[in-house]
């Protein structure tokens, strides 16, 4: 697993406080964040996001239901993943919030995931992570 999609599931997963995450994905340039929600629209669709699972995301990402990337999510009423490709060609200074919706998706759907498909063990990496260690925490991966 990349370095990039390690950081992306251990933060759906609670490893790494929500707004390291954050703070990280600002940190990076333009081409580095736009190749950041790209990877994260692609594990957060794999996840299999629910219609109802939309809000609560919307809650734990902190944003309001009117911005631009939670109103196209909302209009995806069925899939929420159809909604991903729009999002991440939003104007820049739409990029944050995508990332947060995006995370929160990606949390709630593979929490659901890990606890019904998942819940007799599993062979995916992703479901097997533990907390950065101190090493990998200095080097922003």
């Amino acid at each position: 697993m990349s370095p990039g999609l390690l950081k992306l599931n251990r933060l759906a997963q609670g490893l790494i406080p929500w707004e390291e995450g954050v703070a990280w994905f600002n940190g990076q340039s333009s081409r580095e964040k736009a190749a950041v929600l790209r990877d994260l629209a692609g594990i957060a669709r794999h996840s299999h996001p629910r219609a109802d699972e939309v809000e609560p995301a919307m809650r734990l990402a902190g944003l309001s239901p009117t911005c631009t990337p939670c109103a196209l999510v909302r209009m995806a009423t069925v899939f929420p993943e159809r909604a991903f490709p729009r999002m991440i060609v939003l104007p820049e200074n739409e990029w944050e919030k995508s990332f947060r919706l995006l995370l929160a998706l990606l949390a709630i759907a593979d929490a659901r995931r890990r606890s019904t498909q998942c819940a007799d063990g599993c062979s995916h990496e992703w479901h097997h992570l533990s907390p950065p260690a101190e090493d990998e925490e200095h080097t922003g991966v």
